[in-house]
């Protein structure tokens, strides 16, 4: 039978060692259903993962950034004066006018990451004294969400693929054993 009469499900079945093939050997046979179970493992880890590692992670850094948010107070302040800053920092000064916690007028120099012109309104934040702070991180939760998730993926399929490797090389050795006791008893093996 050439390649061409068998279909594509059975070539692949016999690639996979899913055959009735006489010739394969119990070690042939256990790395077929090893890998098999590794996989399902693999692919049973995704789910899991998701459930059990990506959620609390999302769930906890909406909740810090919703604290820290919760801390600070923005109010909004007019630019009185800007520096302008070289090309090649990418902070530059202002300073701000706002009005305080206490509803007194303020003025604090405020570091913003674009131009400013003056007369712009601005976005100062103010801690629980009223003094102005930096501004609280840029929320990124489902990134790091996703980025822890993939690592333990990584780490789930690197394991996945040692075992896999380990237990293939076991099988080798005790094949290539095999083979030469085999050879040994063969009649010309004698001669």
């Amino acid at each position: 039978m050439s390649l061409r009469q068998t279909g594509p499900l059975r070539r692949t079945c016999r690639r996979a060692g899913l055959d009735r093939n006489p010739m394969r050997r119990p070690e042939d046979r256990v790395q077929t259903v090893l890998a098999a179970l590794l996989l399902l493992a693999f692919l049973a880890s995704l789910p899991l993962t998701a459930l059990l590692v990506a959620v609390p992670v999302y769930r906890a850094e909406v909740a810090a950034v919703a604290a820290e948010q919760a801390r600070l107070r923005p109010v909004t302040a007019t630019v009185l004066t800007a520096e302008h800053a070289p090309l090649y920092a990418p902070v530059s000064s202002a300073t701000v006018r706002f009005t305080g916690l206490d509803g007194g007028e303020r003025t604090a120099v405020h570091r913003a990451t674009g131009l400013l012109q003056p007369g712009a309104s601005v976005t100062v934040w103010l801690n629980a004294a009223g003094e102005p702070v930096e501004p609280p991180p840029p929320a990124k939760p489902l990134g790091r969400a996703v980025l822890l998730t993939a690592g333990v993926l990584l780490t789930a399929l690197t394991l996945c693929a040692s075992g896999y490797l380990a237990a293939r090389l076991a099988l080798d050795r005790r094949r290539s054993r095999a083979w030469d006791r085999e050879w040994a008893c063969a009649p010309w093996a004698g001669a």
